[in-house]
Formats: structure tokens, C-alpha cells, sequence
């Protein structure tokens, strides 16, 4: 039960952290051109919220499945926290380098971290392992509209 309240307070604080060091109001960032499909942005950080409760939840499900067979699967707790770092990195890396290319780097990044992972803990969890459809879906489309991003806003 420990175990739950640790990697959940660690998931949030990674999770607000990159919020923390920088802002997607940024005036900068919100001048951008976008696609005129991209109606739906103000529901961006609700579906993220989700995708981080749903990677928390995977972790605290494997964390307690090996713990049950007495066992600490540190190495993949290391991957569920990169993929958590390089996600809440790129704001900061949008919005205070002003790159939008570091953007799409880090978000395909942390993409192909959560594609990885699944793959390691479906023998653990199927559960744990379903758990990262959401973000395996978002993080192409979100790697995706940054590419579009750069397009649209050439030489920024």
C-alpha cells in the first residue's frame, strides 16, 4: 500500500513538473499558427491527465505484482520515470527554448519509451500493459500536430 502512495506522488510531481519551470499560455507558443482542424486544444491537458493516470496506475499495478513474487522491478520503474521526464520536459523545451523541433524529438521519444514498455510488462500485467493504449494512441498524434506546428510556423 506504501509502494501506491510513493509512485503516485512521485507520477505527480513529475507530472506538474514540467508546468512548474514553463506554461503552454506562453504568449509565444499561443500565437503560433495551428491547424484549423485543432478545435479541440482546450482538451489537451484533460487527456493528458488521463494518459498520466493511466501510465501511474500501470506502474503501481506492476510494482505490486513483482513485489508479490518477491521481487523490485527497479529497471522498469527507470523507464516508467524517463518516459514521465521526457514528457513533462517538453513544454519547457517548446516554450522556453522556443524549439519546436526538441518538442517533437522528446515526444517521439517518450512515444517509442511507452511502446517499449508495454511490450516488457505484458508477461507482468496484460492490464499493466493496456493501461498504455492511451498514450501509444495520443503520443503519435501529439508528436504528429508538433510536426505540423513546425510547418505551419516556418523559421520559428
Amino acid at each position: 500500500m506504501k509502494a501506491r502512495w510513493i509512485i503516485t506522488a512521485v507520477s505527480a510531481a513529475l507530472f506538474f513538473g514540467g508546468s512548474l519551470f514553463t506554461s503552454l499560455r506562453d504568449p509565444w507558443f499561443q500565437n503560433l499558427q495551428r491547424p484549423q482542424w485543432l478545435t479541440f486544444e482546450f482538451l489537451i491537458p484533460f487527456i493528458w491527465t488521463f494518459i498520466w493516470a493511466c501510465t501511474t496506475m500501470s506502474a503501481i499495478i506492476v510494482w505490486e505484482k513483482r513485489s508479490k513474487q518477491g521481487l523490485r522491478p527497479w529497471y522498469l520503474m527507470v523507464i516508467y520515470a524517463a518516459i514521465a521526464i521526457s514528457t513533462s520536459a517538453y513544454s519547457p523545451i517548446v516554450v522556453e527554448l522556443r524549439s519546436l523541433t526538441g518538442g517533437m524529438i522528446i515526444g517521439g521519444l517518450a512515444t517509442i519509451l511507452v511502446y517499449i514498455l508495454a511490450f516488457l510488462v505484458k508477461p507482468i500485467s496484460s492490464k499493466a500493459s493496456w493501461l498504455f493504449l492511451p498514450y501509444a494512441l495520443w503520443g503519435p498524434f501529439g508528436t504528429y500536430l508538433t510536426w505540423l506546428l513546425i510547418q505551419l510556423n516556418p523559421g520559428v
